[in-house]
């Protein structure tokens, strides 16, 4: 870190660096007085836009030209961030013609393939890196899990965390791969609430261990997997916090964005290092119950790095002087900033590099590019469109004369109704665009188009049309939101049954459930023209539906059950392992001993299993999952492992040690592999990643082998042994109580100190060497050296040793702190091994090796090396 608490800023040093951790908006075409002050004046770093800021491509071009100009004659030493919210589908700030429409999440979900979430992005990034915005506040990585959600809906992908974080993943590679910083958002997760945090503070009562299996699966993904920042949520989750405290504490009603427990979830369990943004200060969930200003000092507190304030210049300015004030009274320590803003100066570095102005030549790309990018949106559209049921004889319809198709659909109400602030239609709004017609034409000129409100009969000329119609089509947007929308469509399919056609043009929840009624059932995720476009070549027989439903169900259900200890479920999980892993073949009896572990819980499924262990700690180990190659790509695999992982944290639960520390894949007790083999299909470590394990950021592990049937060391490590003041000898109960005191003093918290105990409990005492001062006769270095009558009940795989049955183990070899330095544990080694060939011992197995180049010293060389995966 550059700057420390011991240096004292100035106040203008000062005043740039929080500037630098500020998110503002600002209203017009062209930079207001309001934006160049904040700029000039308050340094502010990120500038966000809106609908409300883009009127043509050259006046777009013109403006961030002319906001980076802004902060450079400023004296910025960094370019702005200039950010927008495109998620495509509902949220588009840039729109036609300015930008070719693109599919949003749910409409990208419904395509069943995460190569299309990429190819969007990508386009996504094309575009905006050409108008000069350098950062996108998406992907959404909220999960929907609730249809009443009014402010998430179809931004989402799907109600499916695993399907949510395979589409998340592939739009934030496709964002930053086109020199666009992603922000996922809105963690911990939005999606299971039904209240709008722009109106509220929404309340998700959920555990954590309840938001582990759904809310954080996307963001454990798209974290493991280095995405660049990400932005909190203005919701309440009491559950997150300290367990003690009554659900009516002030302390549970903290929006996460405010929170500190939040930001440790992300920060410490989560190892998230990225830039953190607060969702608008502006939104009453902060404003109406702690306000702007004070929002902002509280969620720099907690740990987020930058805090946004979008609409107001009073507020803006507040705000940074609040934060200004709460550094100067030490309510906001230095440190705290000084963290901030390196993190927000590295992600500059990272994309921004360069600010020059974009030549207004540029533009005469974007027709060109618009057209590219609408023909391939115009197929993955086609590609999500979803018929969620029909009636056979209805669809597709044909465009005869002679029969009367009439269209039905909502109009936006007179007005009265009030507008949000950025003066954009609310996502949730009623309604549908006037020019439906227009494309429904292009295949039937002939049809009537019938316009209905709420609270506003039908005239009686439009009610004879409807009943004098062949066919109905009738669209809605977000009736389940909307009584009116929802009474009429369940009237028109009581009175026309199957010759009612229903496209649902935004949330695919409206009738999704009235099968009886309504019979003829389209789904289109956004009510962008593109997206019905596609709805309505479906109908007429232009192309089929394609699209599958990314809502409403849980996905096949599995056959997951719990191994009951039985010959037979051991004997299958033995036959499924050899198909699976046969390279590393296991005994039937080895491997039943293992599954009959005392602290072991394993799941069995016809095409597949997981084997796991509980820990002290406490701690969860999946020791191996396995699944059949014709079984695979069904989520049998994922189903297991949520298995797993649901029982180890109720164990952690149950055994009062607190929650679950750390799920690990890897086993130590008993002990299959430590870690994942290196040399495992890549598929297999992009399964585990994908399901939120982090990428193995620490060294390998290695199992090191030698063959001690001729020399057991080096002539110059001999020499050494013959050098050093040390005695050695086999351990003895008479030794027992020096060792073991030695042995905790020295090693607290070593699980070793266990296996020693346990071998003096079996009275194998000369399975341990011992060194001793040769003028003091105490104790300085210990080490096990088993033969594989004692190991070969707990390590699964030493039989593939090359010397199998006659393959030993030196394993927990300790130094006392006051020998440490001196060669005593290499020397403990040599004289282990000579001991070891005495009992006719044939090969050394060193396991779980860390340091590179020590027991190489001894002629060892590896075997078997690992990679860690932890959650």
């Amino acid at each position: 870190m550059a700057e420390t608490a011991s240096i004292a800023w100035t106040d203008e040093e000062l005043r740039a660096k929080v500037g630098q951790l500020f998110v503002v908006g600002f209203h017009g075409h062209v930079p207001s007085d309001d934006i160049k002050t904040l700029i000039k004046v308050h340094k502010v770093g990120t500038v966000i836009l809106f609908l409300r800021n883009v009127a043509s491509a050259s006046q777009l071009l013109e403006l961030t030209n002319s906001l980076q100009a802004t902060a450079k004659d400023a004296g910025h030493q960094q370019g702005l961030l200039i950010a927008i919210d495109q998620e495509n589908g509902l949220v588009t700030r840039i729109k036609s013609p300015v930008a070719a429409q693109l599919p949003g999440s749910m409409a990208l979900g419904a395509t069943g393939d995460a190569k299309n979430a990429y190819k969007v992005a990508t386009a996504t990034a094309e575009t905006l890196k050409s108008f000069g915005i350098n950062m996108n506040y998406a992907p959404i990585a909220d999960v929907n899990s609730e249809p009443k959600n009014p402010v998430i809906g179809v931004r989402s992908p799907s109600d499916d965390p695993e399907t949510v974080a395979r589409f998340v993943s592939a739009q934030v590679k496709g964002l930053s791969e086109g020199g666009i910083v992603p922000c996922v958002k809105h963690f911990p997760g939005h999606g299971d609430t039904a209240v709008d945090s722009h109106y509220g503070l929404p309340v998700i009562s959920k555990t954590k261990a309840e938001l582990d299996a759904c809310e954080l699966v996307p963001f454990r993904r798209v974290f493991v997997e280095g995405v660049d920042s990400v932005m909190t949520a203005h919701i309440a989750m009491p559950g997150i916090g300290d367990a003690s405290l009554d659900d009516d504490h002030p302390s549970k009603k903290v929006p996460a964005s405010l929170n500190p427990d939040a930001i440790k979830i992300l920060r410490e369990e989560l190892k998230y290092d990225g830039m953190v943004v607060s969702d608008c200060l502006e939104m009453d969930g902060v404003r109406a119950t702690f306000g702007t200003e004070e929002g902002a000092v509280m969620a720099l507190k907690a740990g987020s790095d930058c805090v946004m304030v979008c609409h107001t210049m009073s507020a803006q300015v507040g705000a940074i002087e609040r934060v200004i004030q709460a550094v100067k009274d030490g309510e906001l320590s230095q440190d705290t900033i000084a963290a901030s803003v390196k993190r927000v100066e590295t992600l500059k570095t990272k994309y921004i590099a360069d600010t020059a102005p974009i030549p207004n030549s540029s533009l005469e790309h974007v027709e060109a590019r618009n057209t590219r990018q609408a023909k391939m949106a115009a197929e993955i559209y086609a590609k999500s469109t979803t018929l969620v049921r029909s009636e056979n004889g209805l669809l597709p319809i044909s465009s005869n004369c002679n029969k009367k198709t009439v269209f039905i659909s909502p109009g936006k109400t007179p007005p009265g109704g009030g507008a949000v602030e950025i003066g954009e239609e609310k996502t949730r709004e009623p309604y549908t665009p006037d020019s439906y017609i227009d494309v429904l034409h292009a295949h039937d000129p002939t049809i009537a188009h019938i316009r209905f409100r709420d609270g506003i009969e039908m005239p009686p000329e439009e009610e004879k049309l409807v009943l004098e119609a062949d066919t109905l089509i009738f669209a809605t947007r977000n009736a389940t939101q909307s009584p009116y929308q929802k009474k009429l469509g369940l009237s028109l399919g009581e009175k026309f049954g199957k010759k009612l056609i229903v496209v649902a043009t935004c949330d695919p929840y409206d009738f999704l459930v009235e099968n009886d009624l309504i019979k003829n059932y389209i789904t289109i995720y956004e009510p962008t023209i593109p997206a019905f476009n596609s709805a309505a070549d479906v109908i007429f027989g232009v192309m089929k539906p394609m699209g599958k439903l990314p809502v409403g169900s849980s996905g096949p259900e599995h056959d997951i059950k719990t191994f009951d200890g039985s010959d037979e479920e051991a004997k299958k999980i033995s036959e499924m392992w050899h198909v699976v892993f046969p390279k590393w073949p296991i005994s039937l009896p080895r491997l039943t001993k293992i599954l009959l572990r005392s602290h072991g819980r394993h799941y069995i499924h016809e095409g597949g299993f997981c084997l796991s262990f509980f820990m002290d700690g406490p701690h969860g180990k999946i020791a191996s999952l396995g699944v059949l190659p014709e079984y695979r790509g069904k989520g049998i695999g994922t189903a297991l492992l949520k298995k797993a992982q649901r029982e180890l944290t109720s164990m952690a639960e149950a055994s009062g040690q607190g929650p679950l520390k750390s799920l690990a894949i890897g086993s130590d007790s008993p002990r299959l592999w430590c870690e994942v083999p290196v040399d495992f299909s890549q598929a297999a470590k992009d399964f585990l990643m994908h399901r939120g394990f982090r990428h193995p950021t620490k060294p390998t592990a290695q199992d090191l082998y030698r063959d001690i049937t001729k020399d057991v060391a080096p002539p110059e490590i001999l020499a050494k042994v013959a050098k050093l003041p040390l005695k050695f000898s086999p351990w003895s109960a008479e030794l027992y109580e020096e060792t073991m005191t030695k042995q905790r003093a020295n090693f607290k918290g070593l699980s070793w100190i266990g296996a020693y105990e346990q071998l003096a409990a079996w009275n194998q005492y000369h399975q341990v060497m011992v060194a001793f001062d040769a003028e003091t006769n105490s104790q300085v270095g210990w080490t096990l050296m088993c033969d594989y009558s004692i190991i070969s009940n707990n390590f699964a795989f030493l039989p593939l040793m090359p010397s199998k049955e006659k393959t030993g183990l030196i394993a927990c070899v300790g130094v006392d702190e006051s020998a440490r330095g001196k060669g005593v544990g290499l020397v403990l080694m040599v004289k282990a091994m000579e001991n070891m060939k005495e009992r006719g011992i044939e090969g050394v197995c060193v396991d779980w090796v860390v340091i590179k180049g020590f027991y190489e010293r001894l002629g060892f060389q590896r075997y078997w090396e690992y990679q860690g995966f932890e959650w």
